[in-house]
């Protein structure tokens, strides 16, 4: 609800030093007609500027066809948002005056008169009734929402408990590497002498190695991978991830041996592994909060959904000027 009614603010600033909208024409256009309620253009354009920024010269850079798509796309959401509303007033919902002045209030601070706010709502184009249902509107949109989904949703411990049995597979890791490489990076197009060189650069780097001196130091040092900055750590990674050549190699090393040189499509490399982790389930009490919340998200977008297509069903809407 909040950053949803920053827009609102972020508009009344840009109408206060740059008076973009026609006051008139903004305050008389009626985008949709929802129940017999009008929604007008400067309640679209809130939503247009939640979709994307109040910039002038970015919207400038907006294909017609894009800008189309980002306008019917605030349009739903406007009435999207006048539906629920409109529902919470039928269902007995009310915004306490109180509370209705308390929320413009807390999002309007920056405006030190009564007046400042005024002449910034009405250059943005809005009235003062219109100013204030948006800020109702969303607030009943949310207590509502709260009402006919949050309030409804049936997770149980035992339905996470059962989902985690019955779908095991999912929560299991699969036998995890990591290592750390020198690269030596050679163009795909290279010539032969080219490659000669670099792999007795490599053929160097991996004597010193074998020496004794520090992989990790070397990596920092001669890699041509961004790696280097972390002397050469790849991080956990699993079979599949990397390429053939690379995984063919890394598969035949204990841990804390390195390979000799590996050519890839990427150039030389010099593989160490660091660590291996064997292919594991998931305890269940490990993923059960994701799980939990994975539920829920799932049962709140299938609440919504049919509280929404059951609004519309209902309802009568009409888009004047639409082609």
């Amino acid at each position: 609800m909040r950053t949803r009614v920053i827009g609102i603010i972020a508009l009344l600033f840009a109408a206060v030093s740059v008076p973009v909208f026609s006051q008139a024409e903004l305050n008389s256009t009626v985008v949709a007609i929802v129940n017999g309620v009008n929604l007008y253009e400067p309640e679209l354009q809130q939503e247009i500027n939640e979709i994307m920024p109040l910039n002038q010269a970015f919207h400038g850079k907006l294909s017609d066809d894009k800008m189309k798509k980002i306008r019917s796309e605030a349009l739903k959401n406007l009435v999207d948002s006048e539906l629920r509303a409109q529902d919470a007033q039928r269902k007995g919902i009310k915004i306490t005056q109180q509370v209705l002045d308390g929320e413009i209030k807390k999002h309007t601070a920056k405006f030190q008169t009564k007046e400042a706010l005024t002449s910034a709502y009405e250059g943005a184009g809005f009235s003062e009734k219109t100013f204030k249902r948006i800020f109702e509107r969303r607030l009943l949109s949310e207590k509502v929402k709260q009402s006919e989904v949050n309030d409804k949703v049936t997770v149980t411990p035992e339905m996470v408990k059962n989902y985690y049995s019955v779908n095991t597979a999912k929560y299991s890791k699969p036998e995890e590497f990591r290592a750390r490489h020198i690269l030596l990076k050679l163009d795909p197009s290279a010539t032969q002498e080219e490659r000669s060189k670099s792999r007795s650069r490599a053929e160097e780097i991996l004597k010193r190695i074998k020496k004794g001196e520090n992989f990790e130091v070397l990596a920092r040092n001669e890699s041509d991978d961004l790696t280097r900055i972390k002397g050469g750590d790849l991080g956990y990674f699993h079979a599949g991830q990397t390429v053939e050549e690379f995984e063919a190699a890394l598969l035949k090393l204990k841990v804390g041996e390195t390979s000799n040189i590996v050519e890839t499509i990427y150039g030389y490399h010099i593989i160490q592994l660091t660590d291996k982790r064997p292919s594991r389930q998931v305890p269940f009490d490990e993923i059960k909060d994701k799980i939990s919340k994975d539920l829920v998200d799932s049962e709140k977008k299938q609440l919504f959904s049919r509280w929404m297509d059951d609004l519309y069903k209902k309802s009568t809407i009409s888009y004047p000027g639409a082609q």
